[in-house]
């Protein structure tokens, strides 16, 4: 027979070690290995901090913001790309102007050596789309502020207008030549985009010049004039027939065929058709 009695020192020593072994590999299953941690540039000498506070809705680029950095004494000038560049310049009195679109603000800073001044701007703008179903010339008017009845910005031959202004009314011209053009007021916010699309009125012309109740077929000239605030030349087509789509308005076609002229005044309604026939015989 076996001993309990003698044993029993031997069975309690191998359960302690076998709940310290199950111990062990829980406490190594759920304890993190530490990190390594990354070494801290305490050497820059960096002395100046720009930084710009944008609404995420405005998504603006980094290539679209601009710093100018110029020193009050005119010694020192540069240009950043970036929301936050970190640099570093002489000692002294700065003037620091952010630069986003049509927007811009300056203030002053005074930089010392070796010490970090931070300067952070809160861009007080908003954005402008407009859409167009053809490309137009655009040209935005401020209507407020300091550049009331200004042109602020313009572009050419776009369908798209996407531009940053600052807060406050517009008037937007889009343009499509041969006086096609709409205008309308819009209002910008600040942080907020401002959406808009225009249809621009306009009305189609036919025009036709005949000979023997048929068309003329023959080498020839047409003038087309608006006159709508004084009298403009917005056509001149060279065969017996051509299409155009011009403005709402009053117009007066002249056909000239082996020096015979012939004239016919219209009217052009927005999204009407317009056949104009003249008789040259």
């Amino acid at each position: 027979m076996v001993n309990n009695k003698n044993n029993m020192p031997l069975l309690v020593a191998v359960l302690l070690l076998a709940a310290f072994s199950i111990g062990s590999a829980k406490l190594s299953a759920t304890t993190p290995t530490p990190l390594p941690v990354a070494a801290v540039n305490t050497a820059s000498t960096d002395n100046l901090a720009l930084s710009v506070i944008l609404a995420s809705d405005l998504s603006v680029a980094v290539r679209d913001i601009t710093w100018r950095i110029r020193a009050a004494d005119g010694s020192y000038e540069q240009r950043y790309i970036g929301p936050s560049p970190s640099l570093s310049v002489p000692s002294g009195q700065y003037e620091i102007t952010l630069l986003i679109g049509t927007y811009s603000a300056t203030q002053t800073v005074k930089v010392l050596e070796g010490k970090l001044s931070r300067l952070a701007v809160t861009a007080n703008i908003g954005r402008l789309r407009i859409n167009s179903s053809h490309p137009a010339d655009w040209k935005i008017t401020a209507q407020q502020g300091a550049d009331a009845g200004k042109v602020v910005s313009s572009s050419k031959g776009s369908k798209i207008l996407n531009t940053l202004l600052p807060p406050g009314e517009y008037d937007v011209l889009a343009s499509r030549g041969d006086g096609i053009q709409h205008s309308q007021r819009l209002h910008v916010t600040s942080g907020k985009l401002s959406a808009a699309t225009i249809q621009m009125p306009s009305g189609k012309v036919t025009l036709v010049a005949t000979l023997a109740n048929g068309p003329a077929l023959r080498p020839m000239s047409w003038a087309v004039y608006r006159l709508d605030d004084g009298k403009q030349t917005i056509a001149t087509p060279r065969r017996h027939s051509a299409n155009l789509e011009v403005a709402p308005g009053h117009y007066e076609a002249v056909a000239t065929l082996d020096g015979q002229e012939r004239r016919r005044a219209f009217t052009v309604l927005t999204g009407t058709s317009n056949r104009i026939v003249i008789a040259m015989d």
